[in-house]
């Protein structure tokens, strides 16, 4: 084993070591962008049905019967 290695290993592992941040970084945000964009679109969904639907759904939902399943 030359000089070379103690050096040259050393430095591989450091780069492998910042790709691997930098790849699960970029991964982690577009994660959270995205469960943000989810969030954003549920919620608007929710407040066009229920601004929409206030009456319709009120009366719907009390002329349901409640039904137990056992």
């Amino acid at each position: 084993m030359s000089s070379a290695h103690v050096f040259y290993i050393p430095v591989i592992f450091f780069v492998g070591l910042l790709a691997g941040y930098f790849m699960g970084r970029n991964a982690a945000e577009e994660e959270s962008e995205e469960k943000r964009r989810r969030l954003k679109r549920r919620k608007a969904l929710r407040q066009s049905s229920s601004a929409g639907d206030s009456s319709k759904s009120a009366s719907h939902h009390s002329a349901e019967p409640e039904t137990e399943s056992s």
